[in-house]
């Protein structure tokens, strides 16, 4: 059963990962459905790191862990090598997504109402994982 949350969580991380690159890609004003500024939280100075757009390994991430969920969906024989690098990815992930959360709490002061589901995404992929 957990492989099926786990596909459901890639999809729903990955569309709106693919939402915000599309956006910023194409200097598009985000739809903010509770009203907040999401534009100047993911066109802010911390929507790259190290020069990467933040949504790109996101994206990598939720592709992986779709691809994971479909493996053990299909039955197939996963080492132990496979799911601790998946683990890890996943944990790296929740720390990064609480990371860019502290910055909109208590450097921009400002919110995205779509960091908030993907970094809820990363926390039940790593609890599904776990």
């Amino acid at each position: 059963m957990k492989e099926i949350y786990l596909i459901i969580l890639s999809l729903i991380g990955f569309a709106v990962s693919f939402y915000i690159y599309y956006s910023k890609k194409y200097n598009k004003p985000m739809y903010c459905p509770i009203g907040k500024d999401c534009d100047a939280v993911v066109k802010s100075r911390y929507g790259e790191t190290f020069g990467i757009e933040n949504t790109l390994p996101g994206m990598l991430f939720y592709i992986l862990i779709f691809i994971y969920g479909i493996l053990l969906n299909r039955n197939v024989f996963i080492s132990n090598a496979v799911y601790y690098f998946i683990v890890g990815i996943s944990f790296v992930s929740v720390l990064f997504s609480l990371y860019l959360t502290f910055v909109q709490a208590f450097v921009l002061k400002k919110w995205c109402e779509y960091c908030i589901v993907s970094s809820i995404a990363s926390i039940l992929i790593l609890v599904a994982v776990v």
